[in-house]
């Protein structure tokens, strides 16, 4: 019973191990692209000093984000339709993703709000009153980023998982 038990730690360490792996990996790519964008509005809007603060508030919301991604591959969001073409495939999962990641940041939002001593009433008065744009726009935003992580994953899940990344990072077997 003893070995089971040793058996059973060492599978579950290991899948924690994958899970923060992949969490890190997930974080890292959306903390890359909310930094990019954060760098690109400055330079439109002509800001020259660029805040730690912006770059740390960056860094929080693409380790939320990376956790609801990471709760949408265990809920398999986006698996269920069954297409041949590849394509298809990773257009419907980054769709699928991105409606997962606007319903979590609703809420999220109105978590918040409540913690911050806001009726939920108003919180969500004050989503309602944002314009079509402010919705549309970082959904748009958020599909763009979602859709080449999404690519390489099921790239890679169709090749044998792993080799994607070994072909591109020179450990291919030639």
């Amino acid at each position: 019973m003893n070995s089971k038990n040793g058996k059973d730690n060492a599978g579950i360490r290991q899948r924690f191990k994958e899970e923060m792996r992949s969490y890190i990996f997930i974080s890292f790519y959306l903390w890359i692209c909310f930094s990019a964008l954060l760098l690109y509005q400055n330079s439109i809007l002509r800001i020259n000093d660029l805040a730690l603060l912006p770059l740390s508030s960056a860094a929080i919301k693409a380790l939320v984000l990376g956790k609801f991604i990471l709760i949408g591959k265990a809920i398999k969001v986006g698996e269920r339709v069954k297409n041949d073409v590849l394509l298809y495939r990773i257009l419907w999962k980054s769709l699928a993703t991105m409606l997962l990641l606007m319903i979590f940041t609703g809420i999220e939002d109105l978590l918040v709000g409540f913690m911050h001593g806001h009726a939920i009433a108003d919180t969500m008065g004050e989503m309602m009153a944002r314009s079509w744009l402010q919705w549309v726009a970082p959904s748009l935003v958020m599909l763009l980023v979602l859709i080449p992580f999404i690519a390489f994953e099921k790239i890679d899940a169709s090749m044998g998982k792993g080799s994607l990344a070994r072909i591109l990072l020179g450990h291919s077997q030639r």
